[in-house]
């Protein structure tokens, strides 16, 4: 069986940060070389805001508006919204690290090219989005929400999650080998996937029962 291709990410290199402090954030929309690393963004609308280049370690993004925000080469670590609510956001280039998120609403969300490391989310809804390019490791996402998602060249390590919902998503070189899930709402949306032998055998019945076979115990 041939190997899913694996994913093309890089690594995020800061180049040569300016400190930024709080009246820094009234310089908005568009933040460039920054290290908004501790800063809050709390009481800040970040509609259609964009973070280049920038260190956003510890920000606090808790229940912040940032629809359809605009994330590049950045490096985001440390941070633990109860509510990270960035629907139809755009991430690109960058690196999501040792962080703990309550909710992550980023549905119709866009991901290319990268990295989740050592992360737990409660609840991770990327119903619609489009992730290109991708690697989850070490991480716990309790609900994962891929409902009409398309994924290409997604790979996850070492990672659980307790339910997996992946109705009407379209998968292509996407190696579940490293994930371990203890639900899932349709097996044949992970049609595309490439997955291991005991989870096929996990998968079994609920496969059975989506094509209508009746197993009966000898």
């Amino acid at each position: 069986m041939t190997a899913p291709a694996a994913p093309r990410t890089v690594d995020v290199a800061l180049g040569v940060l300016q400190r930024a402090d709080e009246y820094d954030l009234d310089e908005g929309p568009r933040w460039e070389d920054l290290d908004l690393s501790r800063l809050s963004f709390e009481g800040r609308d970040l509609t259609a805001s964009a973070f280049s280049g920038c260190d956003l370690t510890g920000v606090d993004l808790d229940g912040v508006p940032a629809r359809r925000l605009d994330v590049t080469e950045c490096v985001i670590e440390a941070v633990s919204p109860a509510m990270l609510d960035a629907p139809d956001s755009r991430w690109v280039r960058s690196a999501v690290t040792r962080s703990r998120i309550g909710a992550a609403t980023l549905h119709g969300s866009t991901w290319d090219q990268v990295t989740v490391i050592g992360c737990k989310v409660g609840f991770l809804n990327l119903r619609g989005a489009r992730l290109t390019d991708v690697r989850f490791v070490d991480c716990v996402l309790d609900d994962l929400d891929l409902m009409g998602a398309a994924l290409e060249r997604v790979a996850f390590e070492g990672c659980t999650t307790r339910m997996l919902t992946a109705h009407n998503s379209r998968l292509t070189d996407v190696d579940l080998r490293g994930l371990e899930f203890h639900g899932i709402d349709a097996a044949a949306g992970l049609a595309g996937a490439t997955i291991t032998e005991q989870q096929l055998t996990d998968l079994a019945p609920l496969l059975a029962a989506e094509a209508g076979v009746e197993v009966a115990s000898d």
